[in-house]
């Protein structure tokens, strides 16, 4: 049976054949249909080419971090590398396969971190930067290799510079530049010259130094004047400033001599008046001394005046060791020859008579301000002194104390009544008036009363040093004041119905008129004024011991006055407390006793702490009833009316008395005067 084709029959969708499109209804909507699946599939292929592109970029975006990253921490590994090299810790071979062995672990490291599609590029990179890297570490290390190699030369050819012998220090250098394989040709060509320059200006350097040293200035001048042949190696502008060198220090030499001389005749022409200075003294001069002053003078101007001056030293001994008297009469004999000589012969002479009044007014003043060491100086002997510090120590030697101002009244004597009966110098005076002013009242009477016993004061030489001893507190216009304190502490005067002291109370006035406070208290001369009454024609207005009397008094009754209150007028100003003055001045003289004589009174100062009624009652007793016994005789009528009371004078409670006609009345038994003793 034939086969019948039957063509697109049996198909779903008839098909077209190729290059051919069937113009069917069902041929359009299929050629419809792939159209579109084709734009589909564009669109699909569009959007996945899209979004490979956005990989793609954030790839290579993460590259270009992870590059970045890789680049610093490489650069610390090259820089890290090339330290180690500078070191010497590496050199060109351990220092590449380092490079490489830090490469590879960083190239891991980050090879990991990047996506497949980027190993290749970052192999690329990272073996380029490695690459880069590596051809500066030849170079490198060359370079440290020569600076190491160099360095080593250059200390070598210092050491070579320092060897004392030239010839062995130049040899050695040149074995070491021979195996210098650094160099370079010109640098082997100069190196010599530039050691055998260098060695000059050393060698040259050190012999100046030596001679400035030595300040051998002649020498300086041969090296000047020689410097070619010397030191043939230095360049010439080396040459001339070495040269000008050498004429500096020698000018600098000339004249540092030239200040030496100076200095040195100077400090001889010192040496030569600190000589006669202590020559004209009259000191003897230790033979040390003068054998190291004429070694330092002489050959110079000064060496005939030592001599001279020494020759005048051994007569200034002689003249010191005669007394002041002794002195004066051998200053007046010097004087009266110098007026017979001629001008022209009269310049020994001179100086002799000024050596001796020098030593005169010396000796002079040294037996005034430290007498005990004069003494002890010209006798040998040593005395025995009180120290200042031990006044009011309770614990004085005064039998010692008494002998001592026996010597010095005897030397004050020789020397014509020139120099002090204190036993202290003037350092140790100044100590004691410090102690004394910076002591409470009680303490300043205290070392009162040890002062007043440092010289027996029943001598007229006793009574002398005390007053020096006392004029140290206050001047001399106060020794009386303070000779009086000291015998208030000694007797005990006090405040009656108190445990007041007269001293103490005196020395607190002091004390307050020394810091200007005393006139809120009272006007002196009003003071002075009001109780001038009570003295009566006991002494003179202006006597020394009125005086003191009312200072003293003064000074109580403000150490009264101060816990007293301040008495004043109407306009404010203090007044004198009239009942306190009175109090003050029988504290300070121990009161008065008036003897009425017809129109006339007689007054005396009573013993402390004998009321005037006591005073008279005793005078009563002592001379009316007793003067019978006393003298043999029947009393005169009217004895004590007609007959003034006197005290005698330095015998504390004593008096006696003189006739209407002014004699003095004599005892007929004894023919003697006639004395009665009032005591507390």
């Amino acid at each position: 049976m034939a086969t019948i084709p039957i063509g697109n029959f049996g198909n779903v969708m008839p098909q077209a054949q190729p290059g051919r499109v069937l113009d069917t209804g069902a041929g359009q909507v299929a050629q419809a249909a792939g159209q579109l699946g084709q734009v589909g599939q564009q669109v699909a292929v569009k959007q996945l080419n899209e979004e490979q592109k956005i990989q793609d970029e954030k790839d290579e975006y993460f590259f270009s971090t992870q590059a970045a990253k890789y680049g610093a921490e490489y650069t610390d590994v090259v820089t890290d590398t090339k330290q180690r090299i500078a070191t010497g810790e590496f050199n060109e071979l351990s220092a590449k396969a380092h490079l490489r062995q830090r490469t590879d672990e960083l190239n891991e490291n980050y090879r990991q971190t990047l996506p497949e599609t980027k190993h290749e590029k970052f192999n690329y990179y990272s073996e380029k930067v490695f690459l880069e890297s590596e051809t500066n570490i030849k170079p490198l290390a060359y370079e440290v290799e020569r600076k190491a190699i160099n360095t080593d030369f250059e200390e070598v050819t210092e050491a070579t510079l320092k060897i004392e012998n030239r010839e062995q220090g130049f040899a050695l250098f040149k074995n070491t530049l021979e195996r210098n394989p650094v160099l370079t040709p010109e640098q082997r060509k100069l190196a010599p010259q530039q050691w055998n320059e260098r060695r000059d200006l050393s060698d040259g350097k050190t012999a100046l130094n030596a001679l400035e040293t030595a300040k051998d200035v002649d020498g300086l001048q041969q090296l000047h004047d020689n410097i070619d042949t010397v030191l043939p190696h230095l360049k010439m502008e080396t040459r001339d400033a070495f040269k000008n060198n050498i004429q500096s220090t020698i000018e600098r030499i000339n004249k540092g001599l030239k200040v030496e001389q100076d200095q040195a005749l100077r400090e001889i022409k010192q040496v030569a008046t600190d000589f006669r200075t202590d020559a004209y003294t009259g000191y003897p001069m230790s033979p040390e001394r003068v054998e190291a002053v004429l070694n330092k003078v002489k050959g110079t101007e000064y060496e005939a005046q030592v001599r001279e001056d020494l020759a005048l030293n051994k007569d200034a001994q002689k003249f010191r060791d005669k007394s002041p008297i002794e002195q004066e009469r051998e200053i007046t004999r010097l004087t009266s020859q110098l007026e017979n000589t001629p001008q022209a012969d009269a310049s020994l002479l001179q100086k002799q008579l000024s050596m001796y009044q020098a030593i005169a007014n010396t000796s002079k003043q040294r037996s005034k301000d430290d007498p005990i060491a004069q003494i002890q100086s010209q006798t040998g002997t040593q005395l025995q002194t009180v120290k200042p510090e031990e006044i009011g120590t309770g614990k004085i030697d005064f039998k010692k104390s008494h002998i001592t101002t026996e010597i010095l009244a005897k030397q004050k004597e020789a020397n014509g009544g020139v120099g002090s009966l204190i036993q202290w110098n003037t350092s140790e005076r100044k100590a004691f008036i410090d102690k004394y002013h910076t002591a409470t009242p009680e303490k300043q009477a205290q070392m009162l009363s040890e002062l007043n016993n440092l010289a027996d004061t029943k001598t007229e030489v006793g009574r002398q040093a005390r007053a020096e001893y006392m004029a140290l507190i206050g001047g001399e216009r106060t020794v009386n004041d303070y000779v009086g304190i000291a015998q208030l502490k000694k007797l005990d005067v006090y405040v009656p119905g108190t445990k007041l002291k007269a001293a103490n109370l005196a020395l607190e006035g002091k004390q307050i008129i020394t810091q200007g406070q005393h006139v809120v208290l009272g006007d002196p001369k009003q003071f002075i004024l009001g109780i001038s009454q009570h003295f009566g024609n006991t002494s003179a207005v202006s006597s020394p011991e009125r005086v003191a009397y009312q200072n003293i008094a003064y000074s109580i009754y403000l150490g009264l006055a101060k816990d007293k209150g301040i008495r004043t007028d109407e306009k404010g100003n203090p007044i004198i407390n009239k009942d306190l003055a009175k109090d003050a001045f029988e504290l300070a003289t121990g009161g008065t006793y008036h003897q009425k004589l017809g129109t006339n009174t007689q007054t005396v100062y009573r013993p402390y702490g004998v009321s005037e009624t006591q005073f008279a009652d005793q005078l009563e007793h002592k001379v009316v009833g007793n003067f019978y016994k006393e003298t043999g005789e029947v009393i005169p009528r009217s004895f004590l009316k007609e007959h003034a009371i006197e005290q005698v004078p330095k015998a504390y409670g004593w008096y006696w008395f003189r006739n209407p006609d002014g004699s003095r009345y004599i005892n007929p038994k004894t023919k003697k005067a006639y004395m009665v003793n009032i005591t507390k």
